[in-house]
């Protein structure tokens, strides 16, 4: 009994005594595994500084085309969505009552003109009889006073038959501009009144863009500053514009300048109403240091980003970033060229870390 009690105790001695003894070289924890990250090498570019904003797609120039004469409306030559020249017929209005009256009008100028040479003989008759006190001062005055009269019927008839002639013109409704028939108004047969609208007309060779930039961006835009139109039912297509009209002042409500931009529209496939995003390009910022925006961690108080240092460990650098370019992101002060940027993997970096680069 007393042989087990001392095994006993001895056993515990020597438990405590290997818990005392200090670990060896072979017990210290190892370091963690280093993490996998991408990274790439931050170099500088030029930056475009670009106005961008969004307007609607309407036409360079569109008219209501009304008739200047009243009448039967024969037949139309154009319908929507019809393609005219300039000057091209639209609506032909009966022209039977402005020829009759045109008639009416040459009639009575060649009357006034058969009788003009008649007065006109008397009256040069007088003048040679007056001196000679054959004919009275009366009949002279009477002989002048039916020449001259003669010669403004003349003129009067002229323009009477000048009016007459336009009217009738007027009976053939032309388009002022060469474009697209956008509505008609009126149908065969119908009375048209004068200055009833009979068509809409659209100049859509040319489409225009209103867009409104706030002031800050509105000091920087030129009449010469290159533009490119996207419009959201052409994915991935760019349509050159340039700037038309720059507006001088402010709108009260939103403080915007509004500013118009021309956009070719060569085939006729831009229409009216689309979305349009405008962006003008107002100059370049000459060696930028860009970096994608999702390498950015944004703290509570900072901003910060993970670069690696010689020995391939992880180093967090505070950033002040400036103009964003799409999915990249100007960085001001924190960075420098050359420096391995991690672009993948830095959220779960800790300063100091080792790490290991895969491709």
């Amino acid at each position: 009994m007393r042989t087990v009690y001392l095994v006993f105790w001895g056993g515990i001695v020597a438990l405590i005594l290997m818990a005392c003894t200090p670990p060896t070289e072979e017990q210290t924890p190892a370091e963690p595994d280093p993490k996998a990250v991408r990274v790439t090498v931050v170099a500088s570019r030029d930056l475009p500084i670009v106005v961008n904003a969004v307007g609607r797609l309407i036409p360079n120039r569109e008219v209501v085309v009304s008739a200047e004469v009243s009448g039967i409306a024969l037949h139309y030559d154009a319908d929507v969505g019809a393609t005219i020249a300039r000057k091209a017929l639209l609506v032909k209005i009966d022209p039977a009552d402005y020829k009759l009256a045109l008639q009416a009008a040459e009639a009575n100028l060649l009357s006034a003109r058969i009788n003009l040479p008649v007065a006109k003989r008397s009256f040069e008759r007088a003048q040679r009889l007056l001196p000679e006190n054959v004919i009275t001062q009366e009949l002279f005055e009477k002989a002048e006073a039916a020449y001259k009269s003669a010669q403004a019927q003349v003129a009067q008839l002229e323009t009477v038959v000048a009016q007459a002639r336009r009217q009738l013109r007027k009976t053939d409704i032309l388009s002022p501009f060469a474009g697209i028939v956008t509505e008609r108004l009126i149908e065969t047969g119908q009375h048209i009144g004068a200055g009833l609208p009979v068509m809409h007309i659209a100049d859509m060779k040319t489409m225009r863009v209103k867009i409104h930039v706030n002031e800050l961006d509105y000091v920087h835009v030129d009449a010469k500053d290159p533009v490119s139109v996207g419009v959201e039912a052409f994915p991935g297509r760019a349509f050159p514009g340039r700037v038309d009209k720059i507006g001088v002042q402010a709108d009260s409500r939103t403080n915007t300048f509004e500013i118009e931009v021309l956009v070719e529209n060569a085939g006729f496939s831009l229409k009216a109403g689309l979305t349009a995003r405008v962006a003008i390009r107002t100059g370049v910022i000459a060696d930028a240091l860009m970096i994608p925006q999702d390498t950015v961690l944004f703290r509570e108080d900072r901003k910060e980003i993970f670069v690696l240092s010689a020995d391939d460990r992880a180093e967090a650098r505070i950033v002040k970033l400036g103009r964003m370019d799409g999915g990249d992101v100007r960085v001001l002060e924190g960075l420098s060229p050359g420096d391995r940027l991690v672009v993948s993997g830095a959220q779960y970096l800790k300063p100091g870390e080792s790490v290991v680069v895969t491709p």
